[in-house]
């Protein structure tokens, strides 16, 4: 994995602790979407915080789990 694209990882996840609970739009690499409230956790651990790999986004009472490596971008929906 390349530098720039393990910094576009993290700034995907630092935007989705902020908006955590929101309304949001993810917009995915193969240029889909998906609206709902965003539910995305840190998690603490010995040292430091960890991130995970997927966020969830919940439209309608139905959840969908993404990976954080499809996700080209995060705003306010």
């Amino acid at each position: 994995m390349s530098y720039e694209s393990t910094l576009h990882e993290q700034e995907i996840k630092n935007r989705a602790v902020e908006l955590n609970g929101t309304t949001v739009v993810v917009s995915l690499v193969g240029g889909q979407s998906v609206t709902g409230t965003l539910a995305y956790a840190t998690v603490a651990k010995y040292g430091g915080t960890a991130y995970p790999d997927v966020l969830t986004v919940t439209a309608t009472s139905k959840a969908t789990t993404v990976r954080i490596d499809h996700v080209s971008a995060i705003g306010q929906g």
